[in-house]
This record gives C-alpha cells, structure tokens and sequence, in this order.
C-alpha cells in the first residue's frame, strides 16, 4: 500500500485536514466511537480523485493506443500542467461526434488513396492481423487523399520492420500497388503561430494547396492555448531538413522555424472511422512535443463522457490525456463522493439493503484515500485492483444515499486509516491475514459471517454418466426422471432439449468451463450425483489432469516430480479453514504467500476448498482389512461367486459405492477437483455478509466493527 504524498501535477485538489476523532470535547459526529478507542491521526482530505483508465507505470499496464471519446452535449479542450497556467477552452466538436486521440508516435504509411473503400478495405484486414491502424484523410492540392498508418510505434527501426511485412498482412499485393509505403515520424516544421483556429486552419490550406502535409496544432503556452500550424512528418534529421528545402523552394514566403522541444501540442487531424459502415469522418488528436502539458478533455454543459475503448462506459468529470511512460495515459478526475456513489454502485446491486451499501461506502472510501497517488499521476485504477469503478451508467439512487449518508467516515485505527480489504464472499467465515499474506494484522481476524444468501435460488445440476462412459454436469431444467433404475438402484434421466450442454462443473462459462458433449431429446443417462449450482459461496471446479497441474506444481516444489501426479492434498489449514500448505505426492508446494494457492491451482475462488481424489479410493476387506487404492497401487481384482472368478477391474472408470449409499466415480489415472466455498481472498469484509448481516438488523457501523476487528469510524 502507498502513502498518501503531496499533490503532483493537477493533484492540487488534495489537502490536508488534522482529524481529532473523540479527542474533540463535544463533537457529536464522533459520538459514534467506542469509548477505548480514542484515536488521533492525520487523515487525508481530498476534493476530487485521478482513476486510471489507461495507464503504464511499470508495475502496472493497462494501455491503448488511441482512445475514442464523445459527450451528448459536445466537448471542449484545454492544456493543464506544464508551462500552462489555465486551460483555455477549446471547442471540438458541438455534439455527439467522436474525437479519437493518440500520441505522436512513428508509423508505418501503408498506402495513400483517393479510394476510401479501398483504404477501409486494407485496414480491415489489419484489424483482422490486429495490428493498429489509422486512417487519415488529407488534403492534397484542393483533392482528398486517405492514408493507411499502422502503428504506433516506438522506434523508426519497428515502423520500418511493419513496412516490410505491409503486403503478408494485408494479404493483397493490389492494395498498395503503385504506392511506396514509408516511416512517418513525430518531427515537424512549425509554420507560424495564430491568435485563433480559423487564421491557422487557413495557413494549413495554403502549405496543402502546394502538395505538403499541413494541420493546425494546439500548442500549450503560459498564457493557455495557442494555435500554430505544423508541417512535415519526419521521421529523422534528415528527412526533417530535406522537408524544409522542399518547402521553402515552393512557399518562400513561409517560414518555418523548430519546434520548442519543451513544449507540448495537439495536432488536430481529419480521420475516418474504420468501424462505421460507409465513410464517416472524425476528429483525430494526435498528442506530442516534449513538455509535461497534459490535455484535459471535458464536456459541455456538465455532461459525461463516453470513453469506447472502455467498454463504452461513460464518466462523470474530465478525461485527462497525457504521455507517461512512453504510453498514452487516460485519466478520469472527478469529485471524490461522486467517484464513490459509481464504486458502490459497480461492487454491489441496487437491490441490497442500504445498511450494506453504506457499510461498503465507508471500506470504498478509505481504501482510495489509503492509496494516496499509487500510480504516479493516478490515485486509482478502474479496476478490481483497486475497487470496480464503472462510470456514471451503473449509479442507483441507493448507493448515492449510502454515500451521502456516510459523507466524511473512514475506517482508523491507532496508526491511522487502516487498509479496508473486501471481496464478494467469505463461505461463511473470514480469513485471518495469516491465511492470506503470511503475516499478522491485528483487525483481519477470522470471523463467522452469513454468506450463504450467494447460493439462494440458484439451480440443481446432475452429474450424469452416459452408457458410453461420457460423464459430467447437465443442468436440471434440462433433465428428467424415466421413473426407472439401473442395477445398482441409480435413477435413469433423459435430456429434454436439443443440444444440451454437458460440461466439468456445474455452472455456465463456455471459456472456462466449456461443454464437454451435448445430449438430444431422449437421450438417456445415470444420475449417480448431483451439486447445486457453482456460485460465490459454493462452488466446484474440475476435474483437472495430474499432467497439466505438474508443470504448476514442479515449479513450486523443491524436488519436481518425475512420474505423475499420484497423490494432493490439504496438509495444513488456518483458523477458518482456509489451505495454506498443499501436499504434492508428499512434498510441500512452496508459494510466496497462502493465497497464492489459488493461481497456482488454475485460479480457484478461494482457498477454502477441499480436494477430491478421482484416482483413490478406500476399499473395506475382510476381517476389517482397510486398503487405500490409488493409481500407482497393485491392480484391483473383483471376486464373483468363488474366488476363482475373481477378475482384474479394467477401464478407466469404476464407480464405487460407500456405506451411506453414495456413488463417485474414480479414474485409472488420478485426476482432481476441488469444492469449495468464498470467492476471493476472503480478508475483510464479505460483501454477501454485510448483505446478510444488514438483513438481520445490524447498522452498517455494527457490521464494518465486526468484519475490522477494534477499527473506529471516524469523520474526515
């Protein structure tokens, strides 16, 4: 976890405030507060909150190369940080229209026509290779011309390197037949400085009139915003040079002069949006120069602003575009309690009792504030890394009154905010941080907690074997009973759809969890078990292959195993009954912390689970004699009348049947499932308990105390 440091850049809307808590004679909003728990500590104050939306810091990637954003009402633009001192408004566009901005990278030209069918033709295929592209339209000499790009790219060498591989690509030598494809660069001439858009724009028409590349520039200036006009792409000294003779020969009278390499600017391009059926023009912004400027995108009218590449969410606040990294950085700046109305609205449903919501509020809040500036120029992400965040779109009216309701409370200890870890469910009982982390923490303690409402409602699945030995999960509403059993008093069941998916575990997740056959109307099976339906509190994963474990599980093991995977099991648990040590054929899996048992085993909800052996199984002899048969053992043998019938037991499967009449299905080669209950790290708050708990009648302060174990809740 960071610490909160001063504001960077256009952090300035974080302050600082001395919070007393009780120590304050009188003060009503902290009559909340045990009486032992008389804290004092400096706790953060913010106004408005940085989320990551795009973002490259090093440790943490999540990146795009160009980022589409659009407002019902229109969107304005000005520069922040840097050299500026406000940030002029500029307007670009007056309603619904796209603007798409990108840094100014090196790129590989592809192909220039007068065609934009054809251009949109090859760039499909690009998108079909998935590689970047971007179509821009020019001006060429009174006529347009469009230019395929693919890129960007970091250096001249890699636009060379797709340059070369152009035609492989786009699979059709015709589409760049008659054009030389090139390396476009981020080097430019700077053809003069405008007191408005229109008197540059008219400049650019004169330098593309003459056949040369030209577009107006929103340069960063101590005073705001100036508009200049840019020429030239060049992708190293020479071209640059060889560009400004060309140009001075044609247009004496144009003088060109550097660019400030300490100054930042956005180039303002005409592009086609390659998604849109027939030719639709948009805005194309292109960010560069070397300045420390970023680009802040707001709307019009306090509207919000829809960001594509985002799943198409839409923000309250202004979007902030700026390099970082080498990469385009995207951040949402919005007020703070605005911010925490979409993260209780993204982690729980509006359906939940406000009592909940408002406990989640408090964790939402002093969680962002815990962080301080974690991400360089970013406090947060929008991801689970940090708490979901999903714009205005999923807010509910609930959760603003859970906000509001809350306004100012945080979760202290006596070291200050505590670190308020939640997740969807504990199956019943929190972990202690020693389950999790390895390490001690004196308010994460194992507590009992009423998670089971996960599980209400949800359906019944049978797991089903087919007289071709074909077995898994069909769900119930898909199934039904003959009426009849087979010898072993098992019921027959037939499918009553077609094409009835049959899948490993008993849930739906066609990526994870495939379909391993599908069943037609009247197809008959054996119904030998059956589970409800995996969910955040209980769940069934599996079988997984001894095979495609091992590689796993090598890695983590001091001595690899050799030959297979024979033998896995739970060698020591925690206070809740979480894994924090597995067995594999007798050796220690190693991870670098308990909850990492999760990844390693094919990223299981929690490490509350138990494991089933497919391959072993206990046999009861006679005379009492116990047998634990497992894959590696002596070969089973199935006695009939006499002993001399006795016959070995073949095929892969073998069904055994225990004393209370229940049937599993054992393999010749051992595979593994795990069941189990919670989902997630299972430290903090369970959001399904404090569902739970807010329906027994607790306050959102009784239920954050019982999941922080001696934490106060104080007021900013």
């Amino acid at each position: 976890m960071g610490k909160l440091r001063p504001s960077l850049g256009s952090l300035q809307h974080w302050t600082w405030s001395l919070c007393l808590g009780s120590v304050i004679a009188g003060a009503a909003a902290f009559a909340l507060l045990p009486s032992t728990s008389v804290y004092a500590a400096a706790l953060p104050k913010v106004d408005n909150i940085r989320v990551a939306l795009f973002i490259e810091t090093g440790k943490y990637s999540d990146t795009t190369p160009a980022v589409t954003l659009s407002s019902d009402k229109g969107l304005d633009a000005g520069f922040t940080g840097g050299k500026s001192k406000a940030g002029a408004a500029l307007a670009l566009t007056s309603g619904n229209q796209q603007v798409k901005a990108a840094l100014e990278a090196y790129r590989a030209l592809l192909l220039e026509s007068a065609d934009a069918a054809q251009v949109k033709a090859a760039a499909a295929k690009l998108t079909a290779a998935k590689e970047d592209s971007l179509i821009l339209k020019r001006d060429r000499q009174g006529k347009p011309v469009y230019q395929l790009l693919s890129g960007p790219y970091t250096t001249k060498e890699a636009a060379a390197a797709a340059v070369k591989k152009a035609s492989m690509v786009t699979s059709a030598a015709d589409t760049i037949a008659g054009f030389a494809p090139r390396v476009t660069g981020p080097l430019h001439w700077n053809a003069g400085v405008f007191a408005s858009e229109d008197a540059a724009a008219a400049q650019a028409v004169v330098i593309s009139q003459a056949g040369f590349e030209a577009d107006v520039a929103y340069l960063e200036t101590a005073d705001g915003t100036a508009y200049a006009v840019l020429t030239s792409s060049a992708s190293d000294a020479a071209e640059l040079s060889a560009a400004k003779q060309q140009i001075n020969a044609a247009l004496p009278s144009v003088a060109l002069q550097p660019v400030d390499a300490a100054q930042t600017y956005a180039l303002k391009r005409k592009a086609l949006d390659k998604a849109a059926v027939g030719i639709v023009e948009q805005t194309q912004l292109m960010l560069g120069g070397g300045g420390s400027g970023k680009l802040t995108v707001s709307s019009k009218a306090g509207s919000t602003i829809k960001v594509e590449e985002r799943s198409a969410r839409s923000y309250r606040g202004s979007i902030e575009l700026s390099q970082l990294n080498g990469k385009l950085a995207v951040i949402n700046e919005l007020p703070f309690e605005q911010y925490l109305v979409s993260v209780v609205s993204s982690e729980l449903s509006k359906d939940w009792p406000l009592e909940a919501l408002k406990a989640q509020a408090v964790a939402a809040r002093t969680y962002a504030l815990k962080q301080g500036v974690k991400y360089q120029i970013a406090h947060v992400t929008d991801t689970t890394l940090d708490q979901a965040y999903k714009g205005a779109a999923v807010e509910f009216a609930s959760a603003s009154d859970a906000v509001q309701g809350t306004e100012g409370e945080v979760l202290a200890d006596q070291g200050g905010l505590i670190s308020p870890l939640f997740y969807s469910n504990a199956g019943g009982l929190t972990a202690d941080s020693s389950e999790v982390w390895g390490n001690k923490v004196d308010y994460l303690k194992s507590v009992a907690t009423p998670d089971e409402g996960a599980e209400k409602g949800k359906a019944v699945w049978y797991r089903i074997v087919l007289p071709n030995g074909n077995m898994g999960y069909i769900h119930s509403n898909y199934a039904r009973d003959t009426g009849k059993k087979n010898a072993a008093g098992l019921p027959y069941y037939e499918a009553t759809d077609t094409g009835v998916s049959v899948r490993s575990a008993p849930y739906v997740d066609n990526s994870g969890n495939p379909a391993l056959f599908k069943v037609d109307i009247g197809d008959r099976f054996v119904v030998f078990d059956q589970a409800v339906e995996s969910n955040a509190y209980s769940w069934i994963r599996g079988p997984y292959e001894g095979d495609k474990l091992k590689d796993k599980i090598n890695g983590a093991l001091a001595q690899p195993i050799a030959g297979a995977i024979d033998h896995l099991e739970v060698s020591e648990r925690g206070p809740s009954g979480r894994a924090i040590q597995v067995k594999a054929n007798g050796q220690v899996v190693k991870t670098s912390y308990p909850d990492a048992l999760r990844t390693l085993f094919n990223s299981l909800p929690s490490t509350r689970f138990d494991i089933e052996e497919t391959g072993r199984y206990t046999i009861l002899g006679a005379n009492g004699t116990v047998r634990s048969q497992s894959p590696a053992m002596p070969v089973v043998y199935l006695n009939g009348s006499s002993a001399s019938t006795a016959e070995p037991v073949s095929g892969s499967q073998m069904f055994v049947l225990n004393g209370s009449g229940q049937v599993r299905a054992t393999d010749k080669e051992s595979t593994f499932i795990f069941k189990g209950t919670g989902f997630g790290h299972g430290l903090g708050m369970s959001q399904w308990g404090a569902k739970g708990y807010a329906e027994l009648g607790y306050d959102y302060k009784k239920i954050l105390q019982t999941y922080y174990v001696g934490v106060s809740i104080i007021k900013e």
